[in-house]
């Protein structure tokens, strides 16, 4: 008699297998789609800044005088490509904006980035624009920001003058 097929004990081979690459393939796609996720709000933080750059250097908005700090919010940058996170949530038009100081005659920038979800918020606070590049940067992306007051953002900034809002 010619039995053609497979044993049980060669399917249950089959089934540990192709098990055992399940649990290692799982936590490894959660994970980079996580980072892919995070890594949309280190972008559009980026995007914020271009566009505030964009905005000084046109002339639309004023350069920030020595011990002045200016504050662009969403609403005025009026990106549109700035406008929702990764998953679907809209980004703050209050809450989200980029600060501009002078420092020693040059131009830095400061990026808050706040998506409004069901359980509360998410997105990046206040942060240097080097911060966005640096190597600890997906730690900067939290839950349950809370904008920072005006005696926080000087002491983040190192600048103590008027903060002028757009």
């Amino acid at each position: 008699m010619n039995k053609k097929g497979f044993t049980l004990v060669e399917l249950l081979g089959v089934i540990i297998i192709l098990s055992i690459i399940m649990l290692i393939a799982i936590p490894n796609i959660t994970s980079i789609l996580n980072k892919s996720k995070n890594d949309t709000y280190l972008t559009d933080a980026r995007k914020l800044i271009t566009q505030a750059e964009y905005l000084i250097r046109s002339s639309k908005v004023d350069k920030p005088a020595s011990n002045q700090l200016l504050k662009i919010t969403l609403s005025y940058l009026g990106t549109k490509d700035v406008s929702k996170d990764s998953d679907g949530n809209s980004y703050s038009l209050t809450d989200s904006y980029v600060v501009v100081v002078r420092k020693d005659g040059y131009l830095e920038y400061y990026v808050q980035l706040v998506a409004t979800t069901d359980s509360g918020n998410k997105g990046i606070r206040l942060v240097h624009e080097d911060e966005l590049q640096s190597d600890d940067r997906m730690n900067l992306i939290q839950k349950n920001i809370v904008s920072p007051s005006n005696s926080q953002i000087y002491t983040i900034t190192g600048v103590t003058g008027t903060i002028q809002p757009y």
